[in-house]
């Protein structure tokens, strides 16, 4: 008996131990993702601060003192001059109305397929899933002749409608929302049925709310995509009054020559709408992010 006890008490003294080096295993994995993160984030981060930083310079001295990081006498010339020798107030309300446009088609249209994709009972469910989950794989650049032969059928070619109604196609907005609800419990289905909603006033006054955080996060994603959008547009408009930020800042990079100020700056300038709606949604995104997730 006293050999048996002996043993248990031994036993009882090196859990400690094991514990002891199980949470020094999970804060080395900590420090070393905070670490991928870190170095991750400043690959991201540098780029961006030097175009900032080389903005501030005047022109004759972006090549001379390209050493030299820091301006030493700060300059904001380039900015005023990319927004009085060029169009730029014509190329940001475009890209405005483009992207406000796409974002909203965007919420509406694939919250509506993801819930019917999710809660819906209909034949063919699953294949026209698979349908749209198959056009992720397909590259844009396949399909760019026949999308342009097919909006010069329809007489939209330089029109906005043409980018818009390319753009609000989304599978991956379908697939993200789709995720989300599928999240949702039946038993809120059928409590509100019981209480006598409809399928619309179920998916008005249920769903919607509750999916605040994904429509946040699709809308940050399809903001930022549409706002940086370069080729599409560059084909279907020929009308430079109509081009979007993108393109217009492409205008900047002559044959010969380039106002390399001006283009950093206005560079500078297409940035910030993204950081402020990041920044603006950055919680709810946050949770969207998450809650998508959930099931497959």
């Amino acid at each position: 008996m006293t050999t048996l006890a002996t043993k248990d008490l031994d036993f009882e003294d090196d859990q400690p131990s094991v514990e002891y080096e199980g949470s020094r295993y999970d804060k080395l994995a900590k420090w070393v993702a905070h670490g991928i993160l870190i170095v991750m984030s400043a690959i991201m981060t540098i780029p961006f601060l030097w175009a900032f930083l080389t903005s501030l310079k005047p022109e004759n001295k972006i090549f001379t003192t390209i050493h030299q990081i820091i301006p030493s006498h700060p300059t904001f010339a380039n900015y005023v001059n990319v927004w009085l020798q060029n169009p730029l107030d014509r190329w940001v309300l475009n890209s405005l109305v483009l992207t406000v446009g796409v974002v909203f088609f965007t919420l509406l249209l694939d919250t509506l397929a993801g819930y019917a994709l999710a809660k819906g009972d209909f034949k063919g469910k699953s294949f026209v899933y698979t349908l749209v989950i198959g056009t992720l794989v397909i590259p844009p650049q396949v399909v760019l002749v026949p999308l342009y032969l097919e909006m010069n059928a329809l007489n939209w070619s330089n029109t906005y409608w043409a980018i818009i109604v390319l753009y609000v196609a989304n599978p991956f907005g379908t697939f993200m929302m789709r995720q989300f609800f599928l999240g949702v419990p039946d038993s809120l289905i059928e409590a509100a049925r019981m209480d006598g909603c409809s399928t619309i006033q179920i998916y008005t006054r249920v769903m919607l709310p509750l999916a605040k955080p994904a429509l946040s996060s699709l809308g940050v994603f399809t903001f930022i995509f549409v706002w940086g959008a370069f080729l599409w547009p560059l084909v279907i408009l020929n009308d430079s009054a109509m081009y979007p930020l993108q393109v217009g800042i492409g205008l900047l990079t002559g044959k010969y020559s380039s106002q390399w100020g001006q283009l950093l700056a206005a560079v500078v300038l297409a940035a910030l709408p993204v950081i402020a709606a990041y920044l603006l949604a950055q919680r709810t995104f946050m949770e969207g992010i998450a809650l998508t997730g959930g099931k497959g």
